[in-house]
């Protein structure tokens, strides 16, 4: 087969998931009309064609999960059992919502984009196992977000960039280096630190000197300039157009590729550093969108990172119930680099930046292993869950309390303590084990996931935080760092923790181990109590905040992407936690 139609095989397996996935969402968010059809076991959706004329589509339900998820299987049919064009089924079934017309032209190539991407990612099956080097693991064993229905496309990506840079191909890559002027670059670091003694730290000696020497060859001074790493995809389609003026007049200097090699993680533009020893990964600008959300690196992001590094440290340190980084390890950020204010420039926001991050293995003890919690859910080559060994050798419920017990006690005691939420989903959360049995947490990506309670924290700490641009909040349907009630907060932890995070693993274990459901909330809930049993002193509290209470709120994540909302909406349903305890 040419090389050029290796996807074939693979498409329509990726065509399913990806309808599957946007029916299920628009469905479980209430944007879709139809009814269940309990007789054939099928959704049955009504939609109209260009015509407007009434069309029927079927898709085989799996069954229902925590948070009133209705679980669907297999290929939506159309008319006369026929498998539908893509475009054509979002534009039926969506009709009545009257969205603008780009805006379903764009949200139907996003998932036209996912499914041909998904089906390129088919073709290469993971060589990672569970005794692999993190960095590889990181890249190859994720399967893509299992909610949203534009979980690849990657909007910007040819499907030779697709393969190049995508982390599923586990291609190392050698950074673009440049050096920007200082007058029109801003650095945030750590209070102790010096930006170019750590760029110095982290590339060596001898490449960091052959970088100045570039300057150098340019007939330039290296100490009016500052080095700044970039993706190469970034410099070839969003740098050298858009700052074309800075490169003529040497206010930005083209060094050529790096000698380090780095590999992509599942985030895309975050790049796990391959060097010896243990050094930072890296956060850079994209201009691409996937999952419907654009990947430059925000300036106010870069300024916060090391802020919110040394507040989230210090807390972990004088916590005693968090201290040592026991239960929860950061992944501080301590340094990074944008441009400056006031050099900012219309069309090219959050195009030049760069964020330093620590790596995950810098936060081990010996004997310990980190592991993304995105691949706990993925499955091996014998359709198995790629975690089964540690499950056979523990015990499914065992290390499920293990998992459970790592993960939400420290999360709760941030927001119950300390009026601080972090956006937990699977992606920012690694997992921490000793011989495969679950012992802690670390947590990463800080700028982008901070929330706080008001008045319940140490506000002043957090007064030098830099927000972002009202257009950015508008675009992000975003309420920004501070939530105004307990109710607000709890919902918030209770969505990205259980239904964005855990909710997948939960629904898998039932169908790949056998592990009810029901049986997974209820040790959630038992974890939930047995935190609260510790702090009897904060009981007050944990009733204001009744996180086993029946309901709760979660955010419309995929409608909003079609319909442009300006605000965040949600949608009321049970709380999985509610009366499993017992």
């Amino acid at each position: 087969m040419p090389h050029t139609l290796a996807f074939l095989p693979h498409y329509a397996a990726a065509q399913a998931r990806t309808l599957r996935q946007f029916i299920e969402a628009f469905w479980n968010e209430g944007y879709l009309t139809g009814a269940v059809d309990p007789e054939q076991n099928q959704l049955r959706l009504e939609g109209r064609d260009e015509h407007d004329a009434p069309m029927v589509y079927r898709i085989d339900i799996a069954g229902r999960s925590a948070f009133d998820r209705l679980r669907l299987s297999g290929e939506v049919r159309g008319p006369g059992q026929s498998r539908p064009e893509i475009a054509a089924v979002i534009s039926a079934l969506v009709r009545h919502l009257q969205p603008q017309a780009e805006a379903l032209r764009r949200f139907a190539a996003e998932l036209r984009q996912t499914a041909l991407k998904q089906a390129w990612s088919m073709t290469v099956a993971p060589q990672a196992s569970l005794q692999s080097p993190y960095a590889l693991q990181e890249a190859e064993l994720g399967d893509g977000h299992p909610y949203h229905p534009c979980f690849r496309s990657r909007m910007g990506f040819s499907i030779d960039e697709h393969r190049r840079y995508g982390p599923e191909f586990a291609q190392a890559i050698a950074l673009t280096w440049l050096a920007i002027d200082r007058e029109a670059s801003e650095t945030h670091q750590l209070p102790e630190l010096d930006y170019d003694s750590f760029v110095l730290s982290q590339l060596g000696t001898e490449e960091y000197h052959r970088l100045l020497g570039r300057i150098e060859a340019q007939g330039r001074t290296p100490a009016r300039y500052r080095l700044l790493p970039v993706h190469p995809w970034q410099w070839e389609h969003g740098v050298a157009p858009h700052f074309a003026d800075w490169l003529a007049d040497g206010t930005l200097l083209h060094l050529g590729a790096g000698c380090g090699e780095w590999l992509a993680q599942q985030s895309i533009r975050s790049l796990s550093n391959l060097a010896p020893g243990v050094r930072c990964n890296l956060k850079l600008p994209l201009a691409i969108a996937n999952s419907s959300a654009d990947r430059i690196l925000s300036d106010h992001h870069v300024h916060n990172a090391p802020v919110i590094s040394r507040w989230l440290q210090a807390i972990c340190h004088d916590d005693a119930f968090l201290a040592g980084g026991r239960r929860l390890a950061v992944l501080a950020e301590p340094a990074g680099i944008t441009v400056a204010a006031a050099r900012q420039r219309m069309g090219a926001y959050g195009m030049l930046g760069a964020i330093w991050r620590n790596a995950p293995e810098s936060v081990l003890a010996e004997g310990e292993q980190v592991f993304p919690m995105t691949a706990l859910t993925t499955l091996a080559g014998d359709g198995e869950l790629t975690i089964a060994p540690w499950l056979a050798r523990h015990g499914v419920e065992r290390w499920v309390a293990a998992l459970l017990e790592a993960s939400i006690p420290p999360l709760l005691h941030l927001m119950m303590a300390h009026g601080v939420l972090l956006e937990c989903h699977a992606q920012n959360t690694l997992l921490i084990l000793r011989d495969g049995l679950p012992q802690r947490i670390a947590i990463r990506d800080l700028p982008g996931g901070l929330h706080y309670l008001k008045g319940a924290t140490n506000e002043a700490q957090l007064a030098g935080l830099r927000g972002a641009p009202a257009y950015r909040n508008a675009l992000n349907a975003s309420g920004g760092f501070m939530f105004d009630s307990p109710a607000e907060a709890r919902d918030y932890l209770l969505e990205v923790l259980f239904f964005i995070n855990l909710g997948e693993l939960a629904w898998r274990l039932e169908r790949y181990q056998g592990h009810a459901e029901a049986l997974f909330w209820a040790q959630a809930a038992r974890t939930v109590l047995a935190y609260q049993s510790r702090f009897p002193e904060h009981a007050a509290r944990h009733r204001e905040f009744d996180l086993l209470g029946a309901q709760l709120k979660i955010e419309c994540l995929a409608a909003r992407r079609l319909l442009g909302w300006s605000t965040q909406r949600f949608r009321t349903v049970g709380n999985p936690l509610a009366g499993g305890h017992a």
